[in-house]
């Protein structure tokens, strides 16, 4: 080969390979003039292996927006829209559910045995109590005072009824707690068992405790050693001409009281505002003198939404989770007294309807309010007379009634029309049932009747002082 035809051949072989238009491809930027006046060339090899994708060609801006609406319609878009895409939108990743989804739930064993425990713990205190007195008198004498002196002093620094709230509390919070199961038990799919046993324990263990605090504040007490035992009274039957003996002895001390009370323009009992002080006077002095009654006793509570307790027929109501006393301030004013004194005997753990109904007589009837003295005479007066009502005929009966003062009949007449209206309401009867179920199931085999058995512990304690 020739000199001229090797140099030749040298300078193929050292010259870069160019084809058809395409430029020279820069491998880097180390020469200041190319890193400043060439915009419009990248380093592909750069920009690969640091995963970053070309800048478009400035000199070429349709070119660009071509490129980037490609690239858009391929899925990739700018990492700038797509984190504001994100933020904006209330759109989640379904595999992000999935991943969710995916993952084990545990069951939350420590929940269903703690409820577990305090249900079983209910029911065999509540089974013992039954079948053994003893220990149900040992229990009211030595646990009961511990639980219920803890609660009434917490929840009676309290003005208000915390019962009323509670309440109100358990209804807002079992309907929410219902729509939360539903959801979380249908966002578990594969796992919705173990996802309703979850969400359902806490339902448990707010019920257990419930029940517990109502077996340990309320329900031993119904298989205790009557309070008649304690008060040295002999129940026995009784003639129909001691029945209407005590009721004209009611009468007489009824009538007596009445016109000594103060009266409203109406010719209602003018209440006392210091009512509560009065309540509480009235069951610390009874106390003194029967030792199973000494007890602490917080001021009694009127509920706000006292007309929905007329309603349901009630006067008043123990609470045995907050342990308070609450009364119905719609009703008439003559019964107040009265039924505020019969719910905190029961503070005492005495809660048989005609022992509660006793100890509020003989609370309201030491009392030195003459408006307490009024209301517990007229409680009793009621009771007596209904009794009697049924005992004789309606001729002796309205000669009865007849020798009732005028204030008296005046009062009575004013309570039945306060009553009347709502005797006719479904929640009325329907409750009434309810209180007749509940009291048969706690030992109380005649029910509502039970509150009239007042008569037999007031004849017992008329008769035996004579």
């Amino acid at each position: 080969m020739s000199e001229k035809g090797k140099k030749s051949s040298e300078a193929i072989r050292e010259a870069p390979l160019i084809q058809g238009n395409e430029k020279p491809i820069l491998k880097n930027s180390e020469d200041s003039d190319t890193k400043g006046k060439h915009n419009n060339i990248f380093d592909i090899n750069s920009t690969e292996k640091k995963g970053e994708e070309p800048a478009p060609l400035k000199s070429d801006e349709k070119g660009s927006k071509v490129e980037e609406s490609e690239k858009s319609k391929s899925g990739e878009a700018a990492p700038e829209k797509n984190l504001q895409e994100a933020a904006e939108s209330e759109y989640i990743s379904p595999q992000f559910i999935k991943t969710e989804e995916q993952k084990p739930l545990k069951l939350k064993l420590a929940r269903h045995i703690a409820a577990g425990a305090m249900l079983i713990l209910s029911l065999l205190v509540l089974i013992i109590s039954r079948a053994s007195r003893s220990f149900a008198d040992w229990f009211c004498f030595n646990i009961y005072p511990v639980f219920s002196g803890i609660g009434s002093r917490i929840w009676g620094v309290f003005p208000f009824s915390c019962a009323e709230l509670l309440v109100v509390l358990v209804i807002v919070g079992a309907l929410t707690g219902l729509v939360f199961l539903v959801r979380y038990t249908i966002t578990h799919k594969g796992q919705r068992i173990k996802a309703f046993l979850n969400g359902f324990s806490w339902a448990e263990l707010v019920a257990s405790a419930l029940f517990l605090t109502v077996t340990f504040n309320c329900l031993v007490g119904y298989n205790r050693t009557p309070f008649s035992q304690y008060s040295g009274l002999t129940l026995r039957q009784y003639t129909t001409e001691e029945l209407k003996e005590l009721t004209l002895s009611l009468i007489e001390q009824a009538n007596e009281i009445a016109e000594r009370v103060d009266l409203d323009s109406e010719g209602r009992p003018v209440k006392p505002y210091d009512f509560n002080k009065y309540a509480v006077k009235a069951m610390e002095a009874l106390g003194e003198k029967y030792e199973v009654l000494k007890t602490y006793y917080p001021q009694p509570k009127g509920v706000l939404c006292s007309g929905l307790m007329s309603s349901f027929n009630l006067a008043g109501i123990y609470f045995p989770v907050t342990v308070e006393a609450n009364f119905n301030q719609a009703m008439p004013v003559s019964s107040q007294a009265f039924t505020a004194c019969h719910e905190l005997s029961h503070l005492s753990g005495f809660i048989r309807e005609d022992e509660a109904n006793f100890i509020a007589f003989m609370a309201c009837r030491e009392s030195e309010s003459t408006y307490f003295r009024y209301s517990g005479y007229l409680g009793a007066l009621t009771y007596a007379l209904n009794a009697l009502h049924g005992a004789v005929s309606g001729e002796e009966y309205n000669e009865v009634c007849g020798k009732l003062s005028p204030v008296i009949l005046k009062e009575y007449a004013y309570r039945n029309e306060y009553w009347s209206p709502y005797q006719k309401k479904v929640t009325y009867k329907v409750s009434s049932v309810v209180n007749d179920t509940y009291l048969k199931a706690n030992n109380q085999t005649d029910g509502t009747k039970s509150y009239g058995r007042i008569v037999d512990l007031m004849l017992a304690e008329y008769f035996g002082d004579q």
